[in-house]
C-alpha cells in the first residue's frame, strides 16, 4: 500500500455519519428530483454525509443515466448551497468488473468523490467457489477507477456472499486505491480489529472502517472505527450525528454517558425493526414523519398494515427525541 497515494485521494473523507439516501419517485416512478434535494439538505445541514445510489438508493432499480443524473443533482444542489466542501460517496457497484469501473468513471464524472461497491450478486455462487476470483475483481475495479473506493461488505444483499478478514487483507494489500471499507455482516467486530490492527501497521492514515450496525457504534468507535453509514440518520439524523459525537469523546461526565446509552438504546430499536424492511421500511417512516418518500420502485411494494404499525410504535419516540436536539447538536 502507498500511503502517499491513499492520503492524497482520500483527503476530503473524515469519521463520521454518513447517510445512506434513498431516491424518491412520482407515482409514475420517475425520479422526484425535488423530494431528493430536500432530504438531502436536511440530513446535510445536520452533520451527516450523503451516500447516493446504493442499496437504500434503489440503485439496481436506476438505469445508468439515472445514476448520472442522481449524483450529479447531489452535488449541485450541495455547491448551490455552500456545501462545496461535503464529499459524495456513490454506489457504483455493478455486475461484472467492465460494468463497476465504467460506474464508477460515470460517477466521478458526475461529481462523485468516492464509490462504494458490493460483491457482485448474480454469480455469487461461482464467486465464493474461488476466493481469489473476487479479490482480483476488486483489484481490478481499484485499478480502473478513477476516483478511491470504499468495499461494502453485505451478504445479505450480494446474495450471501461474505468476504473473510484474509480476503479484506489481501484486497487492501494490492489496492491503493481502496480507501475504506463498509462492514454489514456477522464477525464485524472481528473484522474490524482485524483490519485495524492491518491499517495501524502499515502507517495508514486515511483509511475508513465503518460500522453499517447502529447497536454496537460505542464499542466500534473505541475499538478503532471511524464511524457508520446508518440508514436510520435518515430519519434522525440529529440524533445519529449526537451518537457519534457522544462516542468520539475520550472523556464523557456522568450525564453525558447516560444520554449516551439513552440515545443509542433508542437508535438501536428503531434500526433492529426498520433495517431489515429495507428501503420499504425506510421510506414509509420519511413519509410518516416528513411527509415525503413513500413508494420504491416495483417490484418492491409500500409496506403492508401489520409492519406499518410496529414501526410507528417506534417513529414517536425517535422523534420526540429528535425535536429535543432541535439544532444544538454538535456535528461530528
Amino acid at each position: 500500500m502507498s500511503v502517499s497515494q491513499r492520503s492524497e485521494a482520500t483527503a476530503t473523507l473524515r469519521p463520521g455519519v454518513y447517510t445512506p439516501l434513498p431516491t424518491f419517485f412520482y407515482e409514475d416512478e420517475e425520479l422526484n428530483l425535488v423530494e431528493y434535494r430536500k432530504h438531502l439538505l436536511h440530513v446535510v445541514g445536520k452533520g451527516a454525509l450523503p451516500v447516493c445510489a446504493g442499496s437504500l438508493g434503489e440503485a439496481v432499480h436506476l438505469s445508468r443515466e439515472e445514476r448520472s443524473i442522481l449524483i450529479r443533482c447531489t452535488r449541485e444542489t450541495l455547491d448551490e448551497q455552500g456545501f462545496e466542501s461535503v464529499p459524495i460517496v456513490a454506489g457504483v457497484g455493478g455486475l461484472s468488473t467492465r460494468e463497476t469501473i465504467q460506474l464508477a468513471k460515470d460517477a466521478f464524472e458526475a461529481g462523485a468523490t468516492v464509490g462504494m461497491v458490493i460483491p457482485p450478486a448474480y454469480y455469487a455462487a461461482i464467486l465464493q467457489q474461488d476466493s481469489a476470483q473476487i479479490e482480483q475483481y476488486y483489484v481490478d475495479i481499484c485499478k480502473g477507477s478513477p476516483m478511491p473506493l470504499l468495499l461494502y461488505n453485505f451478504p445479505a444483499n450480494s446474495a450471501g456472499q461474505d468476504l473473510s478478514a484474509s480476503t479484506i487483507q489481501a484486497i487492501i494489500e494490492r489496492s491503493p486505491k481502496l480507501c475504506g471499507v463498509k462492514l454489514t455482516c456477522q464477525g464485524r467486530m472481528e473484522k474490524l480489529t482485524h483490519i485495524s490492527a492491518l491499517v495501524e501497521t502499515s502507517g495508514e492514515k486515511n483509511f475508513l472502517i465503518l460500522d453499517g450496525v447502529m447497536s454496537d457504534l460505542s464499542t466500534w468507535r473505541t475499538s478503532g472505527g471511524h464511524g457508520t453509514v446508518s440508514g436510520i440518520s435518515n430519519i434522525a439524523p440529529m440524533s445519529t450525528v449526537r451518537l457519534w459525537t457522544l462516542c468520539c469523546l475520550e472523556i464523557r461526565s456522568e450525564k453525558e454517558d447516560k444520554e449516551l446509552e439513552e440515545v443509542l438504546s433508542v437508535l438501536s430499536r428503531v434500526d433492529a425493526v426498520i433495517m431489515p424492511l429495507g428501503v420499504r421500511g425506510l421510506k414509509f417512516a420519511l413519509a410518516y414523519l416528513y411527509g415525503y418518500g413513500k413508494n420504491p420502485r416495483k417490484p418492491l411494494l409500500s409496506l403492508d398494515k401489520e409492519n406499518r404499525d410496529l414501526v410507528v410504535g417506534l417513529l414517536n419516540p425517535l422523534s420526540d427525541m429528535e425535536k429535543r436536539y432541535g439544532n444544538t447538536v454538535l456535528c461530528s
